[in-house]
């Protein structure tokens, strides 16, 4: 079945549609705009958004998701978008209040719509609800970091020298190895530093490209998704640590129903805020040379 054809009888032979294709795989011939080589096709929809008559018609995708674009007022004000930008911080305080299924719903669909490389689209999503499920996560996670936190411990005695210096490469892993600890320590105190009490939790997992493509397409579909989440009143927390135990641990990746040979570059806790920030947040000024 071919992943696109043109409608002849809605075809007006405008020819934008041959100028928006990415792979250059529609030409004009003999009156009608046809498709050279729908194998070469990436789905990418150009043609049909760039479209005024919708000539290009697209099987693998609903043709009511092709909805008109916002315009004018509906775009919104730049400073009213960054102000949203900043006002999204990491939350370490949830309420127990569970989030309703359909506002899951919603962030999965932000981050569905996000760009990925050649428009794979191959990034998919476990939501972890079960509060049960989550703890033994967590548990688990966090033995497998105390457990590289005694083996870091272990590199940096061995390494220090009579002056108490580190090698530069383990004087990060020396750090991080402490606050590993930590999570251990306050576990047993009843007091949870790794998912923060969040009542769910959002995992990304794909198959492996070999390439860099795949952890910014993870980045940019959580981006939006944890924008999406802010828009609803929600409160997201990226947990890295998470993902370090996951690629050490398969029973993590077990309990996540994350296929073996996946990796699972982003996860990101969400839930009610239990705290509030009136104020945006800032950061050092950008670094940038301008050529």
């Amino acid at each position: 079945m071919d992943v696109i054809t043109i409608d002849r009888d809605r075809c007006n032979l405008c020819g934008l549609c041959i100028d928006a294709c990415v792979r250059r795989i529609l030409k004009e011939e003999r009156d009608a705009v046809v498709v050279t080589d729908p194998a070469l096709c990436i789905l990418c929809g150009h043609c049909k958004a760039v479209c005024p008559v919708d000539a290009p018609q697209l099987k693998a995708y609903r043709a009511d998701e092709f909805i008109d674009a916002p315009s004018g007022k509906d775009i919104p004000d730049p400073d009213k978008l960054l102000a949203f930008f900043r006002s999204r911080r990491s939350i370490r305080h949830y309420r127990a209040q569970p989030v309703e299924r359909e506002k899951i719903e919603r962030i999965i669909e932000a981050g569905r719509f996000a760009p990925t490389g050649g428009n794979r689209q191959h990034i998919e999503y476990v939501v972890v609800q079960s509060k049960e499920r989550i703890v033994e996560i967590r548990d688990i996670a966090i033995d497998v970091l105390a457990d590289q936190a005694d083996r870091i411990f272990k590199a940096v005695e061995k390494h220090r020298t009579p002056e108490g210096v580190l090698p530069e490469s383990l004087q990060m892993a020396a750090l991080y190895s402490d606050s590993w600890r930590q999570l251990a320590r306050l576990r047993s105190e009843g007091t949870d530093w790794l998912f923060y009490d969040a009542p769910a939790l959002i995992v990304s997992h794909m198959v492996p490209l070999g390439n860099t493509s795949e952890m910014i397409d993870a980045g940019l579909s959580a981006m939006q998704m944890v924008l999406m989440a802010e828009a609803l009143g929600l409160g997201t927390c990226f947990c890295g640590l998470l993902v370090i135990a996951a690629e050490t641990e398969p029973k993590i990746k077990d309990l996540l129903r994350i296929p073996r040979g996946h990796i699972a570059p982003v996860s990101f806790l969400l839930g009610f805020p239990d705290i509030k920030y009136p104020r945006l947040v800032s950061r050092r000024r950008a670094r940038v040379q301008w050529l």
